[in-house]
């Protein structure tokens, strides 16, 4: 069955919050999408409550905004609207008392950054195996195949040394679309690439990175506190994550078409069907 097809303003309506994806919703790796800076616009004019909900963990909110602002986005947008899987380290690290404890983080200085505020001290994976724990942020912000082979090498020694290793994944996304025509791999999958690496040399051993953003339940567990309501809506491009996190966190989800995935006429599984279907962000008044 086909989601009905309707306009945003009938979101902004019915819902107390809505919850906007950043990439493929509001800007490419370039520019802003078609309509989304007088969207934003309206709902700061009108005070309607929202969050931005993104998996970047390669940015703190305030880098975020300043980038969504470089990229075309001209609406004023508050870092305290932005809520980012990289922020999920902060809770994760207190929850497992990993305060002082030797990380590896694969991301630029931003993401080094959230791992700081969590309580970790950075390492590097050619200096040392002292390691408790690796956080695969992004994709950008190092030598891309030495430090990811570096950083197996060192799993693979402390694991036949019988010690074990914090792996976490706050950006869970696969795929990113840089713009129209253009796509790249997101660390989703750096941290499946070592996930079958690791399986493929240990055979039956368990080597699994914890996912933090999106679709699992932390990030809209924290967009619920932070609106304080479940009366919310996801906005976002891609059934995987935005749409299946929607579904398995119990509220409603919209599938835009400007992004990554294209809808025509798929037979979905229940988990990834969309509530809505919305054509862009163009506002009818």
């Amino acid at each position: 069955m086909t989601p009905p097809l309707i306009h945003v303003d009938l979101l902004i309506e019915r819902y107390d919050t809505l919850l906007i994806d950043a990439y493929g919703v509001l800007v490419y790796q370039q520019d802003a999408l078609p309509h989304a800076s007088e969207f934003i616009q309206h709902l700061n004019d009108t005070q309607k409550s929202y969050f931005i909900v993104t998996n970047d963990a390669s940015r703190l909110p305030e880098q975020a905004a300043a980038s969504y602002k470089k990229r075309g986005l001209r609406a004023e947008l508050s870092p305290e609207r932005i809520i980012t899987s990289g922020s999920l380290l902060i809770p994760f690290f207190t929850q497992h008392r990993l305060q002082g404890a030797n990380c590896v983080v694969l991301g630029p200085e931003g993401s080094h950054e959230y791992v700081r505020q969590a309580g970790g001290v950075i390492v590097s994976p050619f200096e040392t195996d002292d390691v408790d724990v690796v956080a695969v942020c992004d994709d950008a912000g190092y030598p891309f195949l030495d430090t990811i082979e570096a950083t197996l090498s060192m799993l693979f020694r402390r694991f036949d040394e019988g010690k074990q290793t914090h792996l976490l994944l706050p950006n869970p996304d696969l795929i990113y679309q840089k713009d129209e025509t253009n796509f790249g791999l997101a660390s989703g999958s750096i941290g499946v690439l070592l996930e079958q690496a690791f399986h493929l040399r240990y055979l039956h051993e368990e080597f699994q990175f914890v996912r933090l953003g999106k679709p699992h339940t932390p990030i809209f567990e924290v967009a619920s506190q932070r609106a304080q309501t479940r009366n919310l809506v996801m906005i976002g491009d891609q059934l995987r994550t935005d749409i299946a996190g929607a579904n398995a966190y119990g509220i409603d989800s919209a599938l835009i078409s400007t992004g990554l995935v294209q809808l025509q006429n798929q037979n979905l599984p229940p988990t990834w069907q969309p509530t809505y279907l919305l054509e862009s962000l163009a506002l009818q008044s």
